[in-house]
């Protein structure tokens, strides 16, 4: 018994040693300084274009903290302009009316456009353009929750954009025969905004006259002369063309970027529409889908309409889609350059459907 001792007695001393010959050196002891940050080692990220948005940077926003994405482009000085963030309309009207002015290509399509909204229209049967319809003041004032963090905006949202803009003008009348002379007389001195609207309403012409939505289709002619149109830089031609190229034709496709991808409308009509802004089309927070948006839906956040097509106006995927899109459509509209977006004749892709009518959404 005494024999088994000494042998564990021996094997504990033996097991000290080893420790204090093979055990790891004492370091110094240094004074404590703030830790350092490590950089993250780099992961795949998602291939954009420059300007665009990974789909976590957009899963990331916080819309109560929301600001510019961007510094609104100043609004390009024009008639279109004055005319698009005018609240009342008739000024504008008995100015251009029988003057000089008045006379001018744009003051033509100007002329056209306000009375086709607001005139009584006589012998005929005006298309009005689309205007999204907006509740009664008392009505709108009940649906909004006293508790509503955004009420005041809201409510001053709506009387913003509810300004009655055609006031003063019902009592107007014109022939349909002299409404259509003006838009014909401003596309025949090459306004772009006319040249645009007079091929959209080609098109929609035919559904008037029997044929089926799902078989109108644009022409070789039509798409020339929206690159064309396109090559102005006229930013109200730029979203009427845009419209016209987001829609889904009866055989025609549209495919961007060097894999020839068929376009997703509406992220190309949004694309469309922030690139307009860019080239001075109004996109500020007076901007009527900004205004109506924060009034009827809360999205109140958006100081520009690139914001709120950015952070509303779509998933995610859109808006990656969006700063693709419109890096190409940038580069073909200051270059001419249209390889990388081609207008392919072919069945509809499956499951496409029109997206946006005439003269609006």
């Amino acid at each position: 018994m005494r024999s088994r001792w000494i042998v564990l007695v021996g094997l504990v001393a033996f097991a000290s040693g080893a420790w204090f010959l093979l055990r790891p050196p004492e370091m110094p002891s240094f004074p404590t300084a703030a830790p350092v940050a490590v950089a993250p080692a780099p992961t795949a990220q998602p291939q954009v274009a420059a300007s665009g948005l990974a789909a976590s940077a957009v899963l990331n926003i916080d819309p109560r903290k929301l600001s510019a994405r961007s510094p609104s482009r100043p609004t390009k000085v024009s008639l279109n302009s004055e005319y698009l963030t005018a609240k009342q309309l008739k000024p504008l009207y008995d100015r251009l009316k029988a003057t000089p002015e008045g006379q001018t290509p744009e003051g033509q399509y100007i002329l056209y456009e306000m009375l086709r909204r607001c005139a009584t229209v006589t012998e005929g049967s005006v298309r009005r353009p689309f205007t999204r319809p907006l509740p009664n003041r008392d009505e709108f004032m009940a649906t909004i929750s006293p508790t509503d963090p955004q009420r005041e905006k809201r409510i001053a949202s709506f009387d913003e954009v509810d300004t009655k803009r055609c006031a003063g003008l019902e009592a107007v009348s014109i022939t349909q025969a002299s409404l259509d002379k003006l838009l014909t007389d401003a596309v025949n001195a090459g306004e772009p905004k006319a040249r645009a609207l007079s091929i959209e309403q080609e098109l929609w012409g035919q559904r008037r006259q029997g044929t089926r939505a799902d078989q109108i289709t644009l022409t070789d002619a039509q798409v020339e002369q929206l690159r064309q149109i396109l090559g102005t830089r006229d930013p109200g031609a730029m979203v009427v063309a845009g419209r016209i190229l987001s829609n889904t034709w009866q055989d025609v496709s549209v495919h961007i970027g060097p894999n020839g991808d068929a376009v997703e409308p509406r992220a190309f009509y949004n694309a469309w529409q922030t690139l307009a802004c860019d080239y001075g089309y109004p996109c500020g927070e007076s901007n009527s889908r900004i205004l109506t948006e924060c009034a009827l839906n809360g999205h109140c956040q958006a100081q520009s309409l690139q914001d709120y097509l950015y952070y509303y106006g779509g998933s995610p995927h859109d808006s990656q889609l969006v700063s693709q899109y419109q890096a190409i459509l940038r580069n073909a509209v200051e270059t001419g350059d249209w390889s990388q977006l081609n207008v392919v004749r072919g069945p509809r892709p499956p499951g496409s459907r029109f997206f946006f009518g005439p003269g609006g959404r």
